[in-house]
């Protein structure tokens, strides 16, 4: 079995939970998990320094296996007084007039928000990592969430990636889809396959008994001449 087992994440992306369980179950691996931007989360699996990466759809699957995980909502993040906030809820047509932060989400872009630069659109994971006490974030209800997935290449792929997936699917350390008990399995099968102990003739035979030899007919003494 390999010695590393490399995953990447983006910003907002919680992966702990799944992570620990990972070490737990295989002690003798070295777990390395990295943040990535959304821009490099794809790059860190076609360059190698990934076996497996959470990303932030939309993303470019082309050679790459991609399972769907959750979605998350977006949220409008602004100065703590920001006139918006006095809305009960918020949608797209209230950001027209708006000034917007765009580029990658970070704290500078969150120091810009807390100076009343502007607003910025983003998923409420990316803002709850983020957070600050000058700066609120409202959902914004008519905005298509924000995918979560997670992906590993099609070619050279890791053999602990089928574990992993499992992991993060809630699979138990006994399921029968787990390659280790699946094989342990297969094993003891076999094994009872030998010591079961095989069938005579006899017991074959139509209408005999189950652990009973069949009688065997008496001959009637022949007449003397």
């Amino acid at each position: 079995m390999p010695s590393t087992f490399t995953i990447v994440f983006p910003l907002g992306v919680t992966v702990g939970k799944w992570t620990r369980v990972f070490e737990q179950r295989h002690p003798e691996v070295q777990l390395v998990v990295t943040r990535v931007a959304d821009a490099e989360q794809r790059d860190a699996i076609e360059t190698g320094g990934a076996d497996m990466a959470f990303v932030r759809e939309p993303v470019d699957t082309d050679g790459l296996h991609l399972i769907p995980l959750y979605a998350e909502d977006i949220v409008v993040a602004m100065h703590h007084e920001h006139l918006l906030t006095l809305e009960k809820k918020l949608h797209l047509a209230d950001l027209d007039d708006q000034p917007r932060i765009d580029g990658v989400p970070s704290e500078a872009m969150f120091r810009s928000i807390a100076a009343g630069d502007g607003i910025a659109v983003v998923p409420q994971s990316v803002a709850k990592a983020l957070r600050r006490k000058d700066v609120v974030a409202m959902t914004l209800e008519d905005a298509e969430p924000s995918r979560v997935g997670l992906a590993w290449p099609r070619d050279a792929q890791h053999e602990l990636v089928d574990e992993f997936i499992g992991i993060v699917r809630g699979r138990t350390a006994h399921s029968s889809r787990n390659p280790d008990v699946a094989a342990a399995q297969a094993d003891a099968a076999k094994q009872d396959a030998k010591k079961a102990p095989r069938a005579t003739k006899s017991q074959n035979r139509p209408g005999a008994k189950q652990g009973k030899r069949p009688v065997a007919r008496s001959r009637k003494p022949r007449r003397g001449r």
